[in-house]
């Protein structure tokens, strides 16, 4: 098994243009129109490289996805992540072992969740584990009809998953866990003096925010009604106004810097 690095580790091959964080889908109904009718919403994807627009994906894309067997890029919630998709329990675990050094979060059913996580658990606990803090993350979401017929299982792994009836209440959670995802890995990368990289990770944790604002607030995805602000937004807000003021600082210092250098006086020769 190959050896564990921490999702907030940057290996010296690391592209930029390719996220960190995944999201695993493991359903036999994945492209069942009549199942996870909220989710699906959440997630776009560009099928034209000629085209900037993203559109919501169809349940024909999740057929697809399947049938692809690896992952692929797709938006969520308008924020850039790899997903990939499973049928059967041997290609996920396979997948699980080949990306044990990204972030990932993991849907499933109650049906399939009972076999594989206790599975994934065993063998790539650190995936849902905070190397640093060693606090797990709750980051596997079960989606089943029926909570009380998973819980005999389901306690075994009461740190790790969450459960749901509802897809909109998985969706609203893994929107709301994401973000604040997002916001940690920001703080730490800014403490690892890389400002323009913990923006990027907190201007992330912004827009996640103001979906799952909205949601909390039942303001419909396509009324442009004003969403109020919460005190853990304006939290972002402050954190993402102090890193582009220390940014802009550190710019003004390196111009006058630089000023200064170009009105020393020449040294003369004679």
């Amino acid at each position: 098994m190959a050896m564990a690095r921490s999702p907030f580790d940057t290996p010296a091959n690391y592209d930029a243009e390719k996220p960190n964080h995944m999201i695993f889908w493991l359903d036999v109904t994945i492209g069942d129109p009549k199942e996870y009718v909220h989710l699906k919403k959440a997630f776009g994807s560009n099928t034209d490289p000629r085209c900037e627009t993203w559109t919501m994906l169809t349940d024909r894309n999740y057929i697809d996805i399947l049938a692809e067997n690896s992952a692929v890029t797709v938006k969520f919630e308008g924020v850039t992540f790899l997903l990939q998709a499973f049928d059967n329990e041997v290609d996920c675990l396979e997948a699980f072992e080949n990306n044990q050094d990204k972030h990932i979060f993991f849907i499933t059913s109650g049906t399939m969740g009972e076999k594989i996580v206790p599975k994934i658990i065993e063998r790539y606990r650190h995936i849902f584990t905070d190397l640093i803090t060693d606090q797990p993350y709750s980051s596997v979401y079960v989606f089943c009809h029926n909570i009380e017929w998973n819980m005999n299982w389901a306690m075994d792994y009461f740190e790790y998953i969450q459960m749901f009836n509802f897809d909109s209440e998985l969706l609203e959670r893994m929107t709301r866990d994401i973000a604040e995802y997002f916001i940690e890995r920001g703080k730490r990368i800014r403490q690892g003096n890389d400002p323009e990289d913990a923006l990027k990770h907190l201007h992330w944790a912004k827009r996640l925010w103001h979906q799952y604002d909205k949601m909390q607030q039942q303001v419909p995805t396509n009324e442009f009604r004003p969403v109020r602000e919460t005190k853990e937004m304006k939290e972002i807000i402050k954190l993402i106004e102090e890193i582009e003021a220390d940014l802009r600082n550190k710019s003004s210092d390196h111009e006058d810097a630089n000023s200064d250098d170009d009105t020393q006086p020449s040294e003369s020769y004679g």
